[in-house]
């Protein structure tokens, strides 16, 4: 194939090319810079808590953590897993948190199930993803992590009021 008389190559589409590479490369970053943040501010949401076994073996506590608020505003209606209501599901979990030292639920423990694995795992989910606490401080006064056993939660279905 030869080129039309009068036409040469002038080198722009080289530098069309350089142009467009260089802006798929910036739309790139920005991309990664945008995930990197937004998965930085919205770690604690995004994680799904399995229910594990905490450490038996953690720092002594001269003063124990405190839940910022109350426990029964960590567990709304839209925390109530899907599966459990749909086959009408209910009962009660008792959970035990660990609560690292800046007063962030890290890890959630299942000490009495329900007997159904989501309300288990929906218990632990919700106590990570809302559960605030002001944190448990050693004899030295320094903020720590800790152990805190909380209160049964119950799952129970709506009623119809008639």
């Amino acid at each position: 194939m030869s080129a039309a008389p009068g036409a040469r190559f002038d080198g722009s589409s080289t530098r069309v090319m350089i142009v467009v590479v260089a802006v798929i490369a910036a739309l790139g970053f920005a991309f990664a810079a945008c995930v990197v943040l937004i998965a930085s501010s919205g770690y604690r949401l995004w994680r799904a808590p399995i229910p594990t076994t905490i450490a038996r073996d953690l720092p002594v506590v001269a003063t124990p953590a405190r839940p910022v608020g109350r426990y029964a505003d960590w567990f709304g209606p839209d925390d109530y897993p899907r599966s459990a209501m749909q086959h009408g599901r209910e009962g009660a979990v008792k959970v035990a948190l660990l609560v690292a030292s800046d007063g962030s639920v890290e890890a959630c423990e299942v000490v009495t199930g329900s007997g159904t694995n989501s309300l288990d795992s929906g218990t632990c989910r919700a106590a990570v993803r809302h559960g605030e606490f002001t944190p448990a401080r050693d004899a030295k006064d320094r903020a720590i992590a800790s152990r805190v056993d909380m209160p049964r939660v119950r799952w129970a279905l709506p009623r119809d009021e008639r």
